[in-house]
């Protein structure tokens, strides 16, 4: 059985699915077209972008080189690096 999240690793789901959404819409990419180029169902795109899916190292390297950004920068919630 699969623990409970916790308020903060929520959180931080729902912060990088907002970063993915964003990128995605600067590309003006539907999340079905996303989803083909990724090779990620578009069903997973959208729970992903709404925090809802813990999405895995290798999905996040395929949705990195879809959008065209860096993996390391994807992943900075540092206060530097706030958006």
């Amino acid at each position: 059985m699969p623990k409970k999240l916790s308020n903060k690793e929520i959180k931080y789901l729902k912060k990088l699915g907002e970063r993915i959404r964003r990128a995605r819409k600067e590309k003006g990419i539907t999340q079905v077209i996303f989803g083909e180029k990724a090779k990620v169902n578009h069903n997973l795109i959208g729970r992903i972008e709404r925090g809802e899916r813990v999405v895995t190292i290798l999905q996040l390297h395929k949705i990195c080189d879809v959008l065209e950004i860096d993996l390391l920068e994807l992943l900075d919630f540092s206060e530097k690096n706030p958006s």
